[in-house]
Formats: structure tokens, sequence, C-alpha cells
């Protein structure tokens, strides 16, 4: 990768074979607050047996169905529904079908590259008590009677925040209407995703202008300028990512003003090696 891309789009030909059954993923990012991992499982395929993380991971399940082992709790998930699994909580899940499921998956924050991500268990108390947890897995769907609108024609429903027991994300389902969309040109002290579901969304990012499609991840690490608006003319429907979680009193949302000054510099030696010297100096 020659230089930052905020937008990355789920791409089946940079998708990896897990080694589990119909089980085939695409990371999209790795920062230190997130992995963010596109997730294709066939009609009777599965991901790994019984396991736990020492980072909480979350589920966003686009299309198909899902079953899903949470402790010793099993549930049929549908589209349109997030998955909660704090650290330490044993879990696994599979496909029955009919037909292949997609869903989006959250690692957060990032485990270390030299640890192990996934910890095979046999069962839900051989988690060692060290790494086990007392919060519960948490399930939701999104439902339009719990929609809030803290902007005209931008609705959200939080899907994980701390009322679910996520202490290190929270995670929103937005909908922008036709003409509108989000604060102003703004700088957050968190990184920030957008996941695409549904429509085009209008990203500027810094100097950069994107339209984002379905199924595109957009990446916006701490500290850089950005706004989201729709200009299309149908609702766009995304999920906001926000790692880690905002501090409590402190603004989400810090506006900023962006304007470039004509100063360039190319920071290339050699480049300025090979410049000819002025008339004066010969």
């Amino acid at each position: 990768m020659a230089h930052m891309e905020y937008i990355r789009p789920f791409d089946s030909v940079h998708a990896i074979d897990t080694g589990f059954s119909g089980y085939r993923a695409q990371v999209l990012s790795h920062l230190e607050s997130a992995v963010m991992i596109a997730s294709h499982i066939e009609e009777g395929g599965c991901g790994p047996d019984l396991h736990y993380h020492r980072s909480d991971q979350l589920y966003y399940l686009m299309r198909g169905s899902m079953n899903i082992r949470l402790g010793d709790d099993v549930h049929a998930i549908e589209a349109g529904t997030l998955v909660f699994i704090p650290a330490g909580l044993a879990h696994c899940n599979w496909n029955i079908g009919p037909g292949a499921e997609t869903h989006f998956e959250m690692i957060i924050p990032a485990p270390s590259p030299l640890g192990a991500i996934a910890i095979p268990v046999d069962s839900p108390d051989a988690v060692p008590a060290a790494d086990r947890t007392i919060r519960g897995g948490d399930i939701r769907p999104v439902d339009p009677a719990r929609f809030g609108e803290p902007i005209p024609g931008f609705t959200i429903q939080p899907l994980a925040d701390l009322s679910t027991g996520s202490v290190h994300t929270v995670v929103n389902y937005a909908e922008v209407a036709p003409g509108k969309g989000g604060p102003a040109t703004h700088v957050h002290d968190f990184d920030q995703y957008y996941l695409v579901l549904e429509g085009e969304l209008t990203v500027e990012v810094a100097l950069q202008k994107h339209v984002v499609g379905p199924e595109t991840l957009v990446v916006l690490p701490a500290g850089v300028p950005h706004r989201q608006y729709n200009d299309g003319n149908t609702v766009e429907k995304h999920l906001a990512i926000l790692s880690p979680a905002p501090e409590e009193g402190r603004p989400w949302d810090e506006g900023v003003t962006l304007t470039t000054t004509g100063e360039n510099h190319s920071g290339d030696l050699h480049s300025a090696a090979r410049s000819p010297e002025p008339a004066g100096d010969r």
C-alpha cells in the first residue's frame, strides 16, 4: 500500500481461505483500535470450534442467517443484527442456511500480533479464571422503534455501548436522508469507521472526496478531518464504529476548518539534489 487507503471495499479476490469449512475472510483494516474483517461462510460452513478472545468481538450480519453459541446459549441470528461477544466469553458460529452468509467482524481492541487471537476451549467453564468474563453477550437487531434523530434527516440507533457491556467501542446504526448529513468538518480523539450498507455516502476526508457504495469500509484514523453526507436520491444506511469508546463528558466531534496554503514540499532529497543552482552561485 503506497499511501493511506481510507476506502476499503469488500473484495472476494482478497478474501482468503481460513482453513475452516466454507469460511473465507478479508482483513479490511488493522489499526491498534480494531481489526475489521469481511467474513463469508457458505451453507454448511462454520468458524472455529468453541473458543474465546482476550479482546471483545462483534459481528454484524449483513446477509443470510447465522447460528451462534454464546456460553451455553445458542441463538439464531438474522440479517441486520449486531452480536456483541465480550472478551473471555466462549463462543462459536456456524451456518445451516439456507444459502451463504456475509458478516462484518470487529475485534476491539486489536489483539497483540505476538499473541493468540482465538483460544480454543472444551466448554465455557474451561476459560481460565484470569480471562473469564462476568459480562454476557448481547444481541441487538436494527429496530426503527429505537431510532433517534440528533440532526434533522440523520437518524441513529445505538447497537453497542456501555448499556450493552461494550466498554471499548460504540457502534451506531445510521440512516441519512437524501440531501442530509452528519456534522460539518470535524476531527475525533478516537478512530472512526463507516461501513456503508445501502445507498451511497459521500465522505470528505482531509482534501479527498469519495462517493462510497455498499459493502465498503471507510477508515478514519483519529485526528483526520472529515465529514459525511448523502448526495444521492435514496436513503443511505451505514454503521458508525468509534474505537476506543469516546471519553465520558468530552465532545465526540471537534469542528475544524481545513484550507490549503499553497506551500507544498515533496520531502524528496534526491529531487532537491538535482535542482539547478541559482545563477548567482555559479
